[in-house]
């Protein structure tokens, strides 16, 4: 372990290791020098082939135990794994809905003493996860504070310095409640990057179908900037079900990627709505605040 600076984290369980390594993985080897990049699989029971055939063509995997959600507990199983380590550099990425399309190798040189990530371009709606099942009343106050008013960052893919990766990992285990439920983890995410500081990626490093405004084009499988003809570089097919993916047939390769318009259009106007909807209230909250501070000055 440790051949390399960077690495590149992602999970799976046996339902999702196909698409890890017919899509995610292959698509990664396809547009990715990794000859000083290491690829860490957390696994939540990959079956005994995907576990084999992923070892055998050179990425590292790290059983763990499957006893919550896996989009929040492997934070945990990161920092455990990241502590054996001499990574300086990692990248988090998810493992069962995205593709990538071109190199992205050059996101670990750039910042490198800082978060990058992806803020989206519409909310997805994660504060519904702002309730007293999920996190303390003093946390929903901070995350609220950290994020109002400022643009939701996906958490789907993640660069930051080692100390930096530790520590939101650190946060996260800290601040949820339920770590069986997806969504929560995003937004302590976002409450940790807007606070300490991130910088912004171009939206197509992760690009969410769902919420993007950049119209596109799929092309022999492959999704293309409708503006410049060139491959989006990460694609995120988003969504907790798979009825609201607005891509049919996800992954890499001629034969994929199908576009449900109707439901795309539906998801945008509902995202679209969101935004809307926590920048008012968002509006409200600091109207007040300062209205009170002023009436007992």
């Amino acid at each position: 372990m440790a051949n390399s600076p960077y690495v590149i984290y992602t999970a799976s369980d046996k339902k999702y290791g196909d698409f890890l390594i017919d899509h995610w993985y292959k698509s990664l080897r396809d547009h990715v020098d990794l000859s000083q990049i290491d690829v860490r699989i957390l696994d939540y029971g990959l079956s005994t082939a995907q576990r084999y055939y992923l070892e055998h063509e050179g990425a590292g995997v790290r059983r763990c135990v499957k006893d919550g959600h896996v989009a929040v507990v492997r934070f945990r199983d990161l920092a455990a794994d990241l502590r054996e380590s001499t990574y300086t550099q990692v990248l988090s990425v998810d493992g069962g809905d995205i593709v990538f399309q071109s190199d992205i190798s050059g996101l670990f040189l750039t910042h490198p003493d800082r978060f990058r990530a992806v803020p989206e371009d519409l909310n997805s709606g994660f504060d519904m996860f702002l309730r007293e099942e999920y996190f303390t009343r003093a946390t929903i106050a901070a995350i609220r504070r950290a994020t109002a008013l400022r643009p939701q960052i996906n958490a789907g893919l993640i660069l930051g310095p080692r100390l930096a990766f530790l520590d939101l990992c650190d946060e996260i285990g800290r601040l949820v409640l339920d770590p069986t439920a997806f969504g929560p983890d995003q937004l302590v995410v976002n409450k940790v990057l807007h606070e300490s500081g991130y910088v912004p990626l171009p939206g197509g490093y992760n690009f969410v179908v769902a919420t993007a405004r950049k119209e596109f084009d799929v092309v022999d499988g492959v999704f293309v900037g409708r503006d410049d003809g060139q491959p989006i570089p990460v694609v995120h097919n988003a969504g907790n079900w798979k009825f609201l993916r607005p891509i049919q047939n996800f992954g890499y390769g001629p034969d994929r990627n199908h576009l449900k318009s109707d439901l795309l259009h539906t998801l945008h106007f509902f995202h679209q709505s969101q935004s809307l909807l926590q920048t008012t209230r968002g509006r409200i909250r600091r109207f007040a605040k300062s209205a009170l501070s002023r009436g007992f000055a």
